[in-house]
């Protein structure tokens, strides 16, 4: 159907707004810190994002090869 996006692109969009959330998360971090307030549930928070974006990015990876495409 026209407008519905491919496995491939879905997954890399995936990746994008993943690296993305991770990004503002360090900032939130930061922010904290600079303020003083307590970062441990920010630094939980960004340890499950990162191991959620290992996740799409062993995905992305499976989908390149399942299509034959380098990395």
């Amino acid at each position: 159907m026209p407008g519905e996006e491919s496995e491939l692109e879905m997954v890399e969009g995936h990746v994008r707004l993943g690296r993305r959330h991770i990004t503002r998360q360090y900032e939130i971090i930061e922010k904290f810190k600079s303020k003083g307030f307590p970062t441990d549930e920010a630094e939980e928070m960004l340890n499950t994002l990162l191991d959620l974006q290992r996740q799409h990015e062993a995905h992305l990876a499976h989908v390149r090869m399942k299509l034959g495409l380098k990395e």
